[in-house]
């Protein structure tokens, strides 16, 4: 039986027509590896570590402060499977304000992600959404 569309999809933009039936090493894994590598080759050399769920550093105390702060509040307790329109737009501004890019369309350029994991893994089949979706 042939593979269905989705995987072969996947697997031309990921890794080939094998991605995902083999034995090699998982890429994060190869990632981690990595880093151990270049710290050992560098000591105190500063890395930015995109492995899952390892965060560099711990987050702004006002990060955590204002997650505190929203988590109390009465009818925050949803989760939100998209963003909703006021994060959307405040990731648009915070993208103008600290990266210098403007011009961003909140609905339609915008989407949140569990992690940098997540958010990767998305990317290829957004490149493939047709031009009059976009």
């Amino acid at each position: 039986m042939s593979d269905p569309y989705i995987q072969n999809l996947f697997a031309e933009r990921i890794g080939g027509p094998s991605y995902g039936k083999g034995t090699e090493i998982y890429k994060f894994e190869k990632i981690k590896r990595a880093k151990r590598a270049a710290l050992a080759a560098n000591p105190g050399a500063e890395l930015i570590d995109m492995g899952v769920g390892e965060p560099d550093e711990m987050a702004f105390g006002e990060s955590i402060d204002a997650l505190v702060a929203a988590a109390k509040k009465a009818g925050e307790s949803r989760v939100c499977d998209n963003g909703n329109a006021l994060y959307k737009q405040a990731a648009a501004r915070w993208m103008k304000n600290v990266c210098g890019v403007s011009g961003i369309d909140p609905e339609m350029q915008v989407v949140h992600s569990i992690g940098s994991k997540a958010a990767l893994s998305i990317l290829p089949p957004a490149s493939s959404i047709p031009a009059t979706w976009r």
